[in-house]
């Protein structure tokens, strides 16, 4: 099984696939197979996948998925809580039913902001849904294959079942996940907000809803500090730790820097091709990476608005580049404990922003 490249943080997967998959490949005709394995880039995201996977080595015969997942968040968590069963078979569903054949490599605006200028979008407006035309972009557009409303309302039951799981660090890892895929999902459509009002030179609405993708971007970064399994403080840590003098140390953390921005192949003007690959949805990169470049980029926005001018793509890659220029030489050092109550952080978050908040559905 290959599921997941740079190990980039996204809910993603085709479950009912995995409980058949290595059975029908045993049985075929002229079968070869002597086992089962997994050979992802990255792991320690999408946990029910890999749970499902290793326990399909053991398993002789197709798995009745739906079954397994009414099981699964009380095997998960260690208690049975209605709502959280009800929930997981939402996610079933949505998140953990991708049938649409497209390779999973997350693009969405936080992670993987595109390097365009503005005028090339082509945002359909006779939609329900609002989106990017098909037309070919000059940039990866994120991947969608589930109904937002439908995830929200998984979150929504998560939320409610805390009172009786805050205390498990399987449940808060979960709560963090999904909360930050909800507002992922919503942070493109906001995006898409911002060019359009762009689009229609409205430079009061270009200002409001950069501020408050900004401002999504800060709350996330503080939802993701409340779980240690989305710090940036552990990955450049672990680096450092395998240099024996301080030249190497610097190194060492430089290159765990790169790694997840910005490959080091760029000009002054021109980014790598390997930009984002290895995208984190991970505290302190939200605060200080991936928010300090959509910043930049909304500047030249409205720079473009207040002056009449075509938007400064020069200008922006520049400020861009040198931005990721700096934080990979920086050494500032991020923590490596979690901060913050997931659960009360996911509830005022879910109020602020999912629970009237007309995301465009799938």
């Amino acid at each position: 099984m290959l599921h997941n490249f740079a190990g980039n943080v996204e809910m993603y997967g085709f479950l009912d696939s995995v409980g058949s998959g290595p059975v029908e490949a045993r049985v075929s005709k002229n079968s070869t197979m002597v086992g089962v394995g997994m050979s992802m880039e990255g792991i320690e995201q999408n946990p029910v996948v890999y749970d499902l996977m290793s326990e399909m080595a053991f398993q002789h015969n197709k798995i009745d998925v739906m079954k397994w997942v009414d099981s699964y968040s009380s095997r998960r968590y260690g208690k049975f809580v209605p709502s959280l069963q009800e929930a997981w078979n939402i996610l079933y569903h949505t998140v953990y039913n991708c049938t649409d054949g497209a390779y999973d490599k997350n693009r969405d605006v936080i992670v993987a902001f595109p390097d365009v200028d503005p005028t090339v979008y082509s945002i359909n407006r006779f939609s329900t849904k609002k989106s990017l035309k098909d037309e070919d972009e000059p940039f990866d557009k994120p991947h969608l294959w589930y109904s937002t409303s439908e995830v929200i309302r998984a979150l929504k039951l998560f939320i409610e079942g805390g009172k009786e799981l805050s205390r498990s660090n399987t449940y808060r890892y979960d709560l963090v996940d999904l909360t930050r895929q909800a507002l992922a999902k919503y942070a493109n459509d906001l995006f898409l907000d911002v060019i359009e009002a762009y689009e229609s030179r409205d430079s009061y609405s270009v200002a409001y809803l950069s501020e408050k993708f900004l401002d999504l971007v800060d709350d996330m970064d503080a939802l993701l500090a409340s779980h240690e399994g989305f710090l940036l403080g552990p990955w450049l840590e672990s680096s450092k730790q395998l240099a024996v003098d301080k030249e190497q140390e610097k190194q060492y953390e430089w290159n765990a820097r790169t790694q997840i921005t910005m490959w080091f192949d760029n000009t002054e003007e021109e980014a790598s091709l390997l930009r984002d690959y290895g995208n984190k949805y991970w505290s302190g990169l939200l605060r200080d990476y991936y928010g300090p470049r959509a910043a930049i980029y909304f500047k030249y926005l409205k720079e473009s608005l207040a002056t009449g001018d075509r938007f400064n793509l020069q200008g922006w890659r520049r400020e861009w580049i040198k931005l990721t220029n700096e934080w990979q030489n920086g050494r500032y050092v991020y923590p490596v404990k979690s901060e913050g109550d997931a659960l009360s952080i996911s509830q005022r978050l879910f109020d602020k922003y999912l629970y009237d908040s007309g995301i465009n559905d799938h």
